[in-house]
């Protein structure tokens, strides 16, 4: 059933949930839903596939559903609506599929988006089969951070056997903390949540990063998470875990003081030495460079845009160019990274306007690409048009070569919906779909990306300003590379 990284026929999603509030005193507080949403990546045979329901620890199928997606197409699963899956439901998912796919899983609330019941959603990506490890990494963990901020670690056993998988944890310095160490016996394909808060050995206030070992393959999503108890603090960011690192890292979005939004990212050295990391950050056409202090082997760097000297002069450029990319590049350790970008609402971000309701709170993150991933071709397996009338967003890709590309992207749910864009050397591209001329209102389904240079991208949706939806709507998730 393997094929390559890509090219998978079996996929594992590790967190779904079906109408499931938060386990026992942990985790985020509300009832918590998914949503699903897979392409087929063959453009001339149907995908006829299964998707396998595994409660949490359970060993055992809880539903089998099986579903045709069309040659090129793609399809939304939300599981309340899944019929004969149990309620609630929290647990995980095994895909198969008769030709490549690929799907990424929403975690959201059922909160109505008022101040006092906000919604919430952060997306994460399918694994394939070949990307999962005896190994893996996340490289931001949190306890009560200020009080409010904390974490999960949604681990999936990827293989029919048990498996033992042991969670250690180091601080921001590289500090083992073994006390807090976490093992538990996985049944085939059912995952276990390990809920930080809920870690008596972490200290409140603890942040550092996870290492998870596995006896067989796992696959591994984080969520980051807010109090929740308003709209102000309403924050849900998702990541997959990672199984490898590189020596250089690929991120397709940084922002500063855009529009009220600011990125951040965390950086983990996960070699045997210390490093340093040099980034090249790219805005409008312009290298801002910055070097970093020595990071200790397990310890993860915290950066955050407006914390960041060198990126002063980005102030200085129009609002709508203070978005671009950035290249990591380790002095010789392996290293993985994530990256956040949020909305705090504070004026001063905002070129001193007041940041609409809708925008405050939101948050994402998502996997820094490791060099040797970008191509010329990018998968998105949703990209929204005011979906229910309420959510848009678009994509984001970046020329990763020194060379101008042309670029296509083709809506597949739209019949003869193409639009094309230019790419600088080393430049980036956000393309918001609502503004593609032609898209049907509503549009909701993938969308392939093809340039004539090698790119990384990521996707994005959040409702409309207007709206009246407050609390966290802004979700991302990572394109795959072909």
């Amino acid at each position: 059933m393997k094929l390559t990284k890509i090219f998978s026929l079996f996929a594992v999603l590790a967190l779904v949930l079906a109408l499931a509030p938060a386990a026992s005193a942990q985790g985020p507080t509300g009832t918590w839903v998914s949503g699903i949403a897979c392409q087929n990546l063959d453009n001339v045979n149907d995908a006829t596939i299964t998707l396998h329901f595994y409660q949490e620890l359970s060993g055992t199928s809880s539903l089998d559903y099986n579903d045709t997606i069309l040659a090129g197409g793609s399809k939304n699963y939300y599981t309340p609506n899944i019929v004969g899956l149990p309620a609630p439901f929290l647990g995980s998912v095994v895909i198969e599929s008769s030709t490549p796919l690929a799907c990424n899983v929403n975690t959201q609330t059922t909160g109505n988006g008022t101040p006092t019941s906000p919604f919430r959603i952060g997306t994460s990506a399918g694994f394939a089969d070949a990307e999962t490890g005896l190994t893996m990494y996340a490289p931001q963990v949190m306890k009560l951070l200020a009080g409010t901020w904390s974490s999960y670690v949604a681990v999936q056993n990827a293989t029919a056997s048990n498996v033992d998988v042991t969670v250690n944890y180091v601080d921001s310095a590289g500090n083992p903390v073994p006390a807090a160490q976490e093992t538990v016996t996985i049944p085939g394909y059912s995952n276990n949540v390990f809920y930080q808060e809920a870690n008596a050995n972490l200290p409140n206030g603890f942040i550092g990063a996870a290492t998870i070992t596995g006896t067989g393959n796992i696959a591994v999503v984080t969520n980051l998470y807010n109090a929740g108890t308003t709209s102000s603090n309403s924050q849900l960011l998702s990541y997959d875990g990672f199984a490898a690192g590189n020596t250089t890292l690929l991120v397709p979005r940084f922002v500063r003081r855009f529009y009220g939004y600011n990125s951040g990212m965390s950086i983990q050295n996960i070699g045997t030495l210390t490093t340093t990391v040099t980034i090249d950050f790219v805005f409008a056409g312009t290298t801002y460079t910055y070097n970093s202090p020595v990071i200790q082997p397990g310890a993860a760097l915290a950066l955050y845009s407006t914390n960041i000297t060198e990126l002063v002069p980005v102030d200085a450029l129009n609002m709508t160019q203070r978005f671009g990319s950035a290249t990591i590049t380790s002095s010789g350790q392996p290293i993985i990274a994530i990256v956040n970008e949020d909305n705090r609402g504070l004026a001063g971000d905002n070129n001193g306007d007041p940041v609409p309701v809708e925008r405050i709170s939101q948050g994402i993150t998502y996997n820094a690409f490791l060099n040797g991933a970008q191509t010329d071709t990018v998968f998105f397996a949703q990209i929204v048009s005011g979906a229910g009338g309420i959510f848009s967003g678009g994509f984001q890709v970046v020329n990763t070569t020194g060379t101008a590309a042309t670029c296509t992207a083709t809506f597949n749910a739209q019949a003869g919906l193409t639009y094309g864009f230019a790419l600088g050397a080393n430049g980036s591209a956000s393309v918001y779909a609502p503004n593609v001329p032609g898209i049907n209102p509503g549009y909701n389904g993938s969308v392939t990306v093809v340039c004539d240079q090698p790119i990384v991208g990521i996707s994005n949706l959040a409702d409309i300003v207007g709206s009246g939806l407050v609390g966290d709507s802004f979700t991302c998730g990572n394109g795959l590379n072909r």
